[in-house]
């Protein structure tokens, strides 16, 4: 994770189905120490034993201390996270408990992923539009493809790069026909798996306006898509503190996409709102 300010990664090993942190370390590469102490990646090992869940951004925050840089590794902390979530060895015979159903035609198999990704992890179901229960007709109704390799299932001891992630967060001071500033905001995610992003303009007093957001790479082409549309809602808003709430009613929840809500919260833990 890098910006103008500071320069510094972090490293796990995780276990999963149980999602724990066995190990963890961190590196600072740049960064003013008055504003970055280096202290805080001695203290990082510490977390070991976190569990991805409940709880979790709490247990590194007290680990860390409120050390000047804390909030900026405990943001890396929930990246990793997120991302160490992305990929698990399903149990042997898992997968092939729904790779029968083959009357949807060339939605077949997109449907039985889709049921593999509920039943491994129950969690899933109703966090976002795709994975609600509602969903499972859709794939009747429309030419739905994955837009993943089934190899992200069965990753074998050794392999590098199973999964990969790249963010990148962009906020610039522009000035409208009438003089007045205001902010262009993006957040982009390119993955294994996606290919997405979230823009939108922030004005002075917190209003939004021309929000919009494109998949071009998705989990499951024909469903993920609907999700998109309901970025348009965050046009005309007025953000205060509680944005989370904001957003999550927008394009969050049941009927909106989870990765568009955590793009979103990337962009506007900068502001001060």
């Amino acid at each position: 994770m890098h910006d103008h300010r500071f320069d510094f990664e972090h490293r796990w090993r995780l276990r999963t189905p149980g999602f724990e942190v066995l190990e963890a370390s961190a590196q600072q590469n740049a960064g003013n120490l008055s504003r970055f102490n280096p202290e805080l990646c001695r203290r990082y090992p510490d977390i070991r034993g976190a569990r991805i869940g409940r709880g979790f951004s709490k247990r590194i925050l007290t680990q860390l201390g409120d050390l000047p840089g804390a909030e900026e590794h405990l943001f890396l902390a929930i990246e990793m996270a997120r991302v160490g979530q992305q990929v698990f060895p399903l149990p042997a015979g898992f997968e092939a408990r729904f790779a029968k159903n083959r009357s949807l035609g060339s939605s077949s198999a997109a449907y039985n992923y889709w049921r593999t990704d509920r039943a491994y992890m129950p969690e899933l179901a109703d966090s976002c539009y795709t994975y609600r229960d509602a969903s499972a007709a859709l794939f009747s109704s429309r030419n739905v493809r994955m837009g993943f390799s089934a190899d992200l299932y069965s990753p074998k001891p050794g392999d590098k790069r199973v999964f990969w992630r790249e963010k990148q967060v962009s906020v610039s001071v522009m000035r409208d026909s009438a003089g007045n500033d205001f902010y262009a905001c993006r957040s982009w995610m390119n993955d294994t798996v996606h290919d997405i992003a979230i823009m939108f303009d922030l004005a002075q007093d917190g209003t939004i306006s021309n929000a919009h957001s494109r998949g071009l790479r998705l989990p499951y082409h024909g469903i993920c898509e609907d999700a998109q549309l309901r970025t348009e809602l965050l046009n005309g808003i007025r953000l205060n503190d509680g944005y989370s709430l904001q957003f999550a009613d927008r394009v969050g929840g049941a009927e909106g996409c989870a990765h568009l809500f955590d793009l979103s919260a990337d962009l506007l833990r900068l502001f001060k709102l």
